[in-house]
């Protein structure tokens, strides 16, 4: 997204229902501390969001 600066990434992992969602969400946490990515890094905005945002600036 030209209009966004910086990089994202998105990581996914399956749950199969709400039983499955703690050891889903570990999972995406390990592989975020693999990638080096801080808590602080994280967000849970929309890309279009934050498309929609940064064009209103402009």
């Amino acid at each position: 997204m030209p209009e966004l600066a910086g990089v994202f990434l998105e990581v996914e992992t399956p749950a199969d229902g709400e039983a499955e969602l703690p050891s889903a969400l570990a999972a995406v946490r390990r592989a975020l501390r693999r990638l080096d990515v801080a808590d602080a890094d994280l967000t849970a905005e929309l890309y279009t969001d934050a498309v929609t945002r940064a064009r209103s600036r402009i």
